[in-house]
């Protein structure tokens, strides 16, 4: 009796999870599926690129070139970062904004705003924003207050020593370093 009722649920289990299974789906299903998965991967393709576009521009260059100066006036850590803004509506947007961001410490300054076109794969506009013309400003004034021409000491000369001065000065017994030749043989 046991054996029957065992029987009875392992069937009935295995009945029903064949009932379960989903549908097939139609060759215009699958094609749309595919559609989608294809948007998505060209949305993350697209802030890819956008990227490899932000490091190679000039202004990023020139950016990076002030980081020694930074570090000296300020005597915090500073990086010059890109950012890509993934906020926006990826379905409906047919541009994308990405910012050359310089941190100072735990101050982050946006240096360029800079805005690229998805559909020509380029970037379309680089625009120095107004908070980074204020810190190039307050940088410019920083730099004559901290070096200034008058404090500067002249550089000392040092002429490298001849034989013949050396012979003059030196004791006759002071042994020499390295191999020696012996005049007596």
């Amino acid at each position: 009796m046991k054996n029957k009722i065992l029987f009875l649920i392992v069937g009935l289990f295995i009945s029903l999870t064949s009932f379960a299974q989903p549908e097939k789906m139609t060759r215009e299903e699958k094609d749309a599926k595919n559609a989608e998965r294809q948007a998505r991967v060209n949305s993350k393709n697209d802030y890819a690129n956008f990227k490899k576009q932000l490091l190679a521009l000039k202004q990023y260059e020139t950016e990076r070139q002030k980081i020694p100066l930074l570090r000296k006036t300020s005597k915090m850590p500073v990086k010059v970062v890109v950012v890509v803004d993934s906020t926006d509506n990826d379905a409906e947007s047919k541009t994308l904004i990405g910012y050359i961001c310089q941190v100072v410490g735990d101050n982050a300054t946006n240096m360029y705003e800079i805005t690229y076109d998805r559909s020509q794969k380029t970037i379309v506009t680089v625009k120095h924003t107004q908070e980074a013309i204020d810190a190039d400003k307050e940088l410019q004034e920083d730099m004559p207050e901290k070096v200034t021409p008058g404090k500067r000491e002249p550089r000392k000369i040092i002429k490298p020593k001849s034989k013949h001065d050396d012979d003059d000065n030196e004791p006759e017994d002071k042994p020499v370093k390295g191999r020696h030749k012996d005049d007596d043989d």
